[in-house]
């Protein structure tokens, strides 16, 4: 009795996910339970191979991804045509961006689903069941305070292989962004996770830090790596918050970067009005903010109040990420919130890229949400390349049977490799 019943609604789960149709989840599980019942163990083991085979078939029918692109026909102008050309032949010489697809894991598709199963695994990542082997280097700043950066344990590797940068999260470090680089070192690829202040187990040393990473910091750390490798070819992939990072800092440098190519993962665009989780998703905004609170407050108190106390209790008494925003402005260096937003928000600066970008949003995001996305924008810029996905959650995007696999690291390495074979053939 138990095992038909936990066949029938494993079932009739796998079902809703695949079709997201109630009558045929019960029509599903309705058959599995009469198979289970009737022939017991057999019936089990038939009844779930061939749902999760029509669940899996499902998926692959159903998820075909978009992409929105400035054609180069419509630019005006040489550097705006060449961006966009560019961009296409990209498109033609990538096979997994000609027809994107992103297939999740069955078994958790849904955006809860999916997260869940990413944190499973982050958590995995920064256990002690898994060797993270990183050489760090501690750059000191003018204004006194301090950044890191985690490289790949990668020596095996030519030292003038292609290099990526990777840009955290709002509260990441290189721990939760080490299954990317372990993916580049797989893909021959020497990697690196800029740490901004205050992240990766470095305290601050001045009353000073940006939620959204200061540009002047990214580009110190982009000269080390740069000097470290000079005959690396670079590329840059930023991570939720950190595609906002490198957005302003591909903007802000322009075509100064040595960045030649780079990948915006789950961005929120516009942060003005980005951060109100907390109107669909409280649970989740609450537990980002006392995250920001942990990283950045609590630990910091002494340094930061020598700066401003009043700023430091509103900080501390934020109830959403979207006030913890709006209150860290003087942290970050600026006597008005909109002086902040002027500087800091990506979408002041994007215009200003001359880099091919390649940006990832799925429908079912639960921190960027789909109605965020600015198509508008991207239709504008010759440079950027927009594949939006119908599931993929919040930078989770599992893929493979065992869910083991991202489809993030591997689109965006793709991309970059693309890019680089281009630029090497096609320079100019």
């Amino acid at each position: 009795m138990a095992l038909s019943v936990i066949c029938s609604a494993t079932s009739g789960y796998l079902t809703w996910l695949a079709e997201e149709s109630l009558v045929r989840m019960c029509m599903v599980a309705g058959v599995s339970l009469a198979v289970t019942w009737q022939w017991r163990g057999l019936g089990a083991v038939v009844s779930m191979s061939a749902v999760s085979l029509a669940s899996y078939l499902r998926h692959k029918r159903t998820n075909m991804g978009r992409l929105v692109f400035l054609e180069s026909s419509k630019t005006t102008g040489s550097v705006a045509h060449s961006l966009a050309h560019q961009i296409e032949k990209i498109i033609t010489s990538c096979p997994e961006l000609n027809r994107p697809r992103y297939i999740p894991t069955f078994w958790a598709a849904d955006h809860w689903g999916n997260i869940a199963l990413f944190v499973a695994k982050q958590m995995f990542d920064k256990s002690c069941l898994r060797s993270n082997r990183f050489t760090r280097e501690i750059i000191k700043l003018p204004d006194g305070g301090t950044v890191s950066i985690d490289f790949a344990d990668d020596e095996h590797l030519p030292h003038d292989s292609p290099f990526v940068i990777f840009l955290h999260t709002i509260t990441g470090s290189a721990y939760e962004t080490g299954h990317y680089m372990r993916y580049a070192t797989r893909r021959g690829w020497k990697s690196c996770v800029f740490n901004r202040r205050g992240h990766a187990g470095v305290s601050l040393t001045s009353p000073c830090f940006n939620v959204m990473g200061d540009a002047a910091d990214t580009k110190a750390q982009v000269d080390f790596v740069k000097e470290k490798h000079p005959g690396s070819y670079l590329a840059m992939v930023g991570i939720s918050a950190g595609s906002g990072l490198l957005f302003t800092y591909l903007g802000k440098e322009g075509n100064n970067t040595p960045v030649r190519a780079a990948a915006a993962l789950c961005p929120a665009y516009d942060i003005r009005r980005a951060f109100r989780l907390a109107e669909n998703y409280p649970f989740a905004d609450k537990h980002i903010v006392e995250s920001m609170q942990r990283l950045f407050i609590k630990q910091n108190e002494q340094i930061l109040c020598s700066k401003s106390k009043e700023t430091y209790e509103a900080c501390s008494n934020a109830s959403t990420v979207h006030e913890f925003v709006r209150s860290h402005f003087p942290f970050a260096g600026f006597e008005t919130v909109e002086d902040y937003y002027a500087d800091s928000n990506p979408m002041e600066w994007v215009g200003k890229i001359v880099r091919p970008v390649l940006i990832v949003n799925s429908e079912d995001d639960i921190v960027c949400l789909a109605e965020n996305i600015r198509e508008d924008i991207v239709r504008s810029h010759p440079g950027a390349l927009l594949l939006r996905t119908k599931r993929g959650s919040h930078i989770s995007f599992n893929e493979g049977i065992f869910g083991t696999g991202c489809y993030l690291s591997r689109i965006s390495m793709d991309f970059l490799e693309t890019a680089r074979i281009l630029d090497l053939t096609e320079p100019g």
